[in-house]
């Protein structure tokens, strides 16, 4: 059992297993030096990975027969529930530790496991407001985004513009046809067919805002730029050939170097040919003509 691989459905459990002896190197020691601790829905995982830490320090080499599986995704179970076979301990508690693992991961990235004073991996409740602090803004809150304060309330509200929105959907899908690949339709399985939305250009004083702005900020040559940029940092130094061989620091090779890091960074872009060449120091008689 430990030498067949696992099925296609579960790719990642895959993984792990072909790391399990890595894995076991520093598992039982981080296990075992780290406060994992659940939220809401979590106490089968926690109460898994109390009992392999307990395995970890007494050397146990047999899953209890208590131990919970109800936290394995459904992927899982049933390939674990193959390796729970007569005389196939072993591989049982193999899976077993590697879905807690697999499991815990998972947790710790969606925030249902947290650790307690870390800063990556905090309690999502510390980032929300604690009743006392949340009673003095429910009301502002509530006022500036249009909702009952009242919880029933909010949920009626809720279900009428839901209503409302399912009925405009209902016209809408009756008089578009199904060959109209323009509207949201039913085709001809009835299935809901929503197409991309058409790209739509911004109102005109946005635009006229966004060059006022722009005018306002000081306008600085790129190229000016990085070679104050290398002066202090020497950051053009650490450039090596594309076969592995350190680079020559003359002169021209740093202008190459300078020259492909304007044309990556600024390139395509709606600047102007005549701003774009002041910025990178260049003549406009220099700019390439497929770039004006």
């Amino acid at each position: 059992m430990r030498g067949s691989r696992c099925p296609g459905t579960t790719a990642r459990l895959s993984e792990l297993d072909s790391s399990s002896t890595y894995l076991r190197q520093f598992t039982p020691n981080v296990l075992a030096a780290i406060d994992f601790q659940g939220g809401p829905g979590m106490a089968e995982l926690m109460e898994a990975v109390a009992i392999l830490k307990e395995m970890n320090r007494l050397g146990g080499r047999e899953v209890p027969a208590g131990a919970p599986t109800g936290f394995v995704p459904a992927k899982y179970a049933d390939y674990l529930a193959k390796a729970r076979k007569p005389g196939e301990d072993a591989a049982y508690r193999h899976y077993w530790e590697l879905c807690v693992i697999l499991c815990l991961r998972d947790g710790l990235r969606s925030g249902d496991v947290f650790v307690p004073g870390s800063r990556r991996y905090a309690d999502p409740a510390t980032y929300l407001y604690t009743p006392e602090q949340w009673a003095p803004r429910h009301s502002e809150y509530c006022r500036l985004v249009g909702k009952p304060p009242n919880a029933a309330d909010a949920l009626e509200q809720g279900k009428e513009e839901l209503h409302t929105a399912l009925a405009e959907l209902e016209h809408t899908l009756a008089g578009a046809a199904p060959d109209d690949t323009g509207m949201v339709r039913l085709d001809e399985d009835e299935h809901l067919v929503v197409p991309p939305l058409s790209a739509e250009d911004g109102p005109a004083e946005a635009k006229t805002l966004k060059d006022e702005l722009a005018a306002m900020l000081p306008f600085a040559p790129i190229a000016s730029l990085l070679i104050e940029l290398d002066a202090r940092t020497h950051f053009l130094d650490c450039f090596t050939h594309a076969g592995g061989r350190k680079l020559s620091t003359s002169t021209e090779t740093q202008r190459n170097i300078l020259a492909v890091l304007i044309a990556m960074s600024t390139w395509p872009s709606p600047t102007s040919t005549s701003t774009w060449a002041s910025a990178t120091s260049t003549s406009c008689a220099t700019v390439p003509a497929g770039w004006r």
